[in-house]
């Protein structure tokens, strides 16, 4: 089971990691998850989602303004 007040994650192919972050990237990080009740491995995620998707947007962009 689940922590209570937490919605239920769909379980997918995931792997466990660590990694080091800045000491200032890790406390916002953090505020953030706490502010949308989210882990710290889903806001990470989600980031890395709206930074690829940015730049397939300014690729694109970029293609078209030749």
């Amino acid at each position: 089971m689940g922590k209570p007040g937490r919605p239920k994650r769909k379980r997918g192919k995931y792997v466990r990691t660590t990694i080091s972050l800045p000491e200032g990237l890790w406390k916002r990080l953090r505020i953030e998850g706490i502010n949308k009740r989210k882990s710290m491995g889903e806001l990470i995620v989600e980031k890395i989602q709206e930074l690829e998707e940015l730049k397939s947007k300014m690729s694109a962009f970029e293609e078209g303004s030749d």
